[in-house]
């Protein structure tokens, strides 16, 4: 990591070594867009983070509701298009939905590609403790990403101590392609085992889920009581 940075034409270099390129690129991050909207005409509460709502995607006058970039959270297109289909949702139909996304997923276009779901490691631990299993699949493991000789990467996956699976960072030409399943599997509370018993197409990158996922499933399934007296049964000389 770059913390010092002294930077020329053609390299760039600080405490953590040196690089050199042709261009520089700085994302300094974003600022919510609000300015034009007449936002204290209409009495909405705002602030340079951006416009205020409640759960539902509502602002502070009941009939006005915002989405997307405006409320100065994550700046994403997919959270934009998600939280405007629920702002719509809540304002014209009975009942109401939360507009806050659980879980979010993000995804950096690099090569390779990384993709973040749920909860990361240091919060895992922080909030699951001793609970936290974590597990780590190598691309070089999955059968497509030989073929394709694309075996940069790997799988981290998080579950609690059920099994459940709580988040997942992944690092691979097609992450942002796997990320979706386990967005779909913390927000069902879908456990490993759930993921593992579920036959994915053959030969395809989303086959390392399965096979990650079977191998924590065996293994939990091993130590456990049943686990353990089946094997007392099977191999009684074993301890």
């Amino acid at each position: 990591m770059f913390r010092t940075l002294v930077a020329d034409s053609q390299s760039l270099s600080g405490t953590g070594g040196e690089a050199r390129g042709e261009c520089l690129l700085v994302a300094a991050g974003r600022r919510p867009n609000i300015t034009g909207l007449a936002l204290d005409r209409a009495g909405v509460a705002h602030s340079e983070r951006g416009i205020v709502v409640d759960d539902r995607l509502r602002t502070n006058v009941p009939h006005i509701y915002a989405a997307g970039d405006v409320l100065g959270g994550e700046q994403f297109s997919h959270v934009a298009g998600w939280q405007a289909f629920e702002a719509t949702r809540n304002a014209l139909l009975p009942g109401s939905a939360s507009g806050r996304p659980n879980p979010m997923a993000w995804v950096t276009f690099t090569d390779p590609e990384v993709a973040q779901v749920g909860l990361d490691e240091p919060s895992a631990r922080k909030k699951l403790g001793d609970g936290l299993t974590i597990t780590r699949w190598d691309i070089t493991n999955v059968d497509r990403a030989k073929c394709d000789d694309d075996e940069d990467g790997f799988i981290k996956l998080l579950s609690d101590r059920w099994g459940t699976v709580v988040g997942a960072t992944i690092v691979a030409s097609r992450a942002g392609e796997l990320s979706g399943e386990i967005s779909l599997a913390i927000a069902q509370r879908l456990s490993v085992s759930d993921i593992a018993t579920a036959v994915h197409a053959y030969p395809t990158y989303a086959t390392a889920l399965q096979q990650m996922t079977s191998q924590v499933a065996t293994t939990r399934f091993i130590s456990s009581a049943v686990g353990r007296f089946i094997r007392r049964l099977r191999f009684p000389s074993r301890p």
